[in-house]
């Protein structure tokens, strides 16, 4: 049969977190339990680790209503937003109803039995699990797969290829140049943080159309 549940929650985001945070105070019999295709919480913010990542929409609107953002920034980092998302689930005890490397394949409602057969991969192999709600909160993001534009001559390109949602830990950009396509926000905050030295140039394919500008520090 599989694991039965009240509710499945898809995704230990931002979104997937809160969800479970309002479902266990609104209805604390209730039984529930979150699946997460990667080995960690936090969705976007655990999987973007490029230098100078951050939000663009203010934490004092963004964070959660029961749990009020009390960071010193508003326009908060990457980093920042990632433990606002861990700590919320551990003091709730949320993190304990986390199912992680459980990516779901499918999903099925059957109006006989009035409830939902999930289908889940899990170290491959898969999992079964029923539930009478459905609650998605994946995000937008294509996790495997980004957005990566073709640009004719790339194959014949003998420098390093980088794309933010894929950035290595490890880049050593000392003595090389730099190019950076596109010029939006995240351009603005990657560009911003590069650590800059004598031997490192840097230079954008269009001209910046951020229309303004504040310090990060401003609340």
């Amino acid at each position: 049969m599989g694991d039965e549940f009240d509710v499945v929650i898809v995704g230990a985001g931002l979104a997937g977190i809160g969800a479970a945070h309002q479902l266990h105070t609104a209805f604390p019999g209730m039984d529930y339990a979150i699946l997460e295709a990667r080995d960690a919480p936090g969705g976007t913010w655990d999987l973007f680790r490029y230098p100078g990542v951050r939000s663009d929409s203010d934490m004092f609107t963004l964070a959660y209503r029961f749990r009020p953002w009390s960071g010193a920034q508003s326009f908060a980092g990457g980093e920042a937003i990632r433990d606002y998302i861990r700590s919320t689930a551990a003091e709730a005890g949320i993190d304990r109803r986390i199912r992680y490397r459980h990516r779901v394949i499918s999903a099925s409602w059957s109006s006989d039995e009035a409830r939902w057969t999930v289908l889940a991969e899990h170290d491959g192999q898969q999992v079964r699990l029923t539930a009478k709600f459905l609650h998605l909160c994946p995000g937008y993001y294509h996790y495997e797969q980004p957005h990566d534009p073709e640009f004719q001559g790339t194959e014949r390109f003998t420098g390093t290829l980088v794309h933010p949602q894929d950035w290595p830990e490890d880049l050593d950009h000392a003595g090389k140049k730099v190019v950076v396509i596109g010029s939006g926000a995240r351009r603005s905050r990657w560009s911003r943080r590069w650590p800059r030295t004598p031997s490192t140039s840097r230079c954008c394919s269009a001209p910046p159309a951020t229309s303004w500008r504040c310090p990060a520090g401003t609340r």
